[in-house]
């Protein structure tokens, strides 16, 4: 963990992870059901500023996430054999096998998931590795598709970055830090390819302008042929944590 990141053990929410953003202007609280919270802050922001912030703000948390929790778990695919459930570029079907832990066998059209015979397919146990499983099958797609595609929307826009990380995040689908390095959330296989184009050109966008001002928006809009404000409103219907 670098300077600019702390984690926090909070008693009444878990764990909190605190992040310096360059072009953030004031602290912001991001709730995240599974991976705890995430507060944003200011380059020239303290953390302790920051944890007093959190602090007041403790009971608008717990509700928060109890409420997002809650919402999740009706929104979560029950994966059974008869479940139809693909990921970027693959079918996902579910095989009974004789061993007792979950595995998978990615193959170029599907995804092999093995669960045991012995225990009910909907154990919430079960159905969490399953979840893993597609999660992981998603990481293997964004390595296909991501670094080729960065490079070459970056070439075609005349654009540099210095590097590409993939990660397995949901607090954001893309990120560009002060020194041009651009990661990119394996979350960005759940979308249409125009959107992850759209996420992409974002990132490329943010190595010439550091924030979201009158620069930015023009230079992702000539990117997008005028689509940027088109294609920022359609991304709000998907989330990170659609199964």
């Amino acid at each position: 963990m670098n300077a600019c990141e702390r984690v926090l053990q909070h008693a009444k929410f878990g764990e909190v992870h605190f992040r310096k953003v360059v072009r953030s202007r004031s602290i912001r609280i991001l709730i995240r059901p599974e991976k705890g919270v995430l507060i944003t802050l200011p380059w020239d922001e303290s953390f302790t500023n920051a944890e007093l912030f959190l602090y007041d703000k403790a009971d608008w948390v717990v509700k928060t996430l109890q409420r997002l929790k809650a919402r999740q778990d009706e929104k979560k695919t029950l994966f059974t054999p008869e479940t139809e459930f693909a990921t970027y570029a693959r079918k996902v079907q579910l095989v009974p096998d004789a061993r007792k832990n979950v595995r998978v066998q990615i193959v170029p059209e599907t995804v092999y998931i093995y669960y045991p015979a012995g225990r009910s397919i909907q154990d919430e146990t079960v159905q969490t590795v399953i979840r893993k499983a597609v999660e992981h099958a998603w990481k293997v797609e964004a390595y296909e598709v991501l670094p080729q595609r960065m490079a070459q929307l970056a070439v075609q826009c005349h654009l540099t970055y210095k590097k590409l990380n993939i990660k397995n995040v949901r607090s954001y689908w893309g990120i560009c830090m002060p020194d041009n390095t651009i990661t990119l959330s394996i979350h960005l296989m759940h979308l249409p390819p125009h959107l992850i184009d759209f996420i992409i050109l974002h990132e490329l966008s943010h190595t010439v302008h550091k924030n979201h001002g009158a620069g930015f928006w023009q230079l992702l809009g000539r990117l997008t042929n005028g689509k940027a404000r088109e294609y920022s409103h359609e991304l709000q219907k998907y989330s990170t944590r659609i199964y």
